[in-house]
């Protein structure tokens, strides 16, 4: 990355699944109205430290490409983050990170990362991969419950409809999990589940309330559906691919959510017909076609399309 100094300090961590002791790698940079400050490990493990690093490394250059944009700020720009190993055993790897920016207005940001890493080939798995759809309920209840009683009450900041919302049975209201050995916890980002003076929020749930609702096979396909129940011909293509599986769910979680934060009642119909209207087209356009191709295009077009 040009301009970027990277400053490598030891950290000891006695881990089992990654190296003894994994490196801090630190990203400083300096410029005209704007400070960098990241922090990573190095792992030790090609697979894991790949995934972190092309991760980091776009923080890095996307924030420096928009502070050289806008020269002159009043207040200094900047981006720091931060992380933390949650769990490192003969199993997985999490590493949860903070990325705190400011970019002018009236206050700072932060949001949370998360990557849970499968041992032993180092797989990040997402929360629908771990969960089935009766655990995404479940924890969606678990969690919405746990966040009224926290934010509720007469001089409370929780608002219900936005809890449900921020909080409801999407997975990808749970994107930033960490997967430990006897409990799952979920970080809520400012403004998810409520105002911003509220602050991030977590929920912890031990996995003995979970253990009948995770996937037995968290690295087999995982699409909007359950593959079990795979019929036709494009459904089985789905889900004979892992990647085709993954778009097909993340267009399904993107669906809904545009969908559930839509409160117009006639924009709500236009959503839902367009997508009717988005299936028929994809069974009947990638129907005895190169159907994995096929699919694979139809749906990276229709993610943009959601502004996904």
């Amino acid at each position: 990355m040009r301009g970027l100094a990277v400053l490598a300090l030891v950290l000891v961590f006695a881990g089992a699944a990654v190296a003894a002791q994994p490196q801090k790698i630190t990203i400083k940079e300096k410029g005209k109205g704007y400070d960098v400050d990241i922090s990573y490990p190095r792992l030790g493990h090609a697979a894991m430290d790949r995934q972190i690093e092309v991760w980091v490394r776009g923080i890095a250059r996307d924030f420096v490409g928009i502070a050289h944009d806008e020269p002159g700020a009043a207040n200094p720009w900047a981006v720091e983050v931060s992380y933390e190993i949650m769990r490192a055993d003969a199993q997985m790897v999490v590493v949860s990170f903070v990325n705190y920016n400011y970019t002018g207005g009236a206050h700072p940001n932060a949001s949370s990362e998360t990557f849970n890493f499968l041992l032993p080939d180092g797989r990040r798995v997402e929360f629908a991969e771990v969960f089935t759809a009766k655990g995404v309920q479940r924890v969606s209840d678990i969690a919405i419950a746990r966040l009224k009683q926290d934010l509720g009450g007469p001089d409370g900041m929780g608002d219900m409809d936005w809890i449900k919302r921020g909080a409801g049975p999407n997975a990808r209201n749970f994107a930033s999990f960490a997967l430990l050995p006897r409990e799952l916890v979920i970080t809520f980002d400012a403004y998810q589940v409520a105002a911003y003076a509220a602050g991030p929020q977590e929920v912890r749930i031990p996995l003995a309330h979970l253990r009948d609702v995770m996937r037995p096979d968290p690295r087999a396909p995982a699409a909007s559906f359950d593959c079990r129940n795979a019929r036709s011909e494009v459904e089985r293509a789905i889900c004979s691919s892992h990647g085709l599986a993954t778009l097909d769910r993340h267009l399904g979680e993107a669906y809904a959510a545009k969908f559930d934060w839509e409160d117009d009642a006639t924009k709500r119909q236009a959503i839902r017909d367009k997508q009717r209207t988005w299936i028929k087209a994809r069974d009947a356009v990638c129907r005895g076609v190169a159907i994995v191709a096929c699919l694979t295009g139809m749906y990276q077009r229709r993610l943009k399309e959601l502004g996904d």
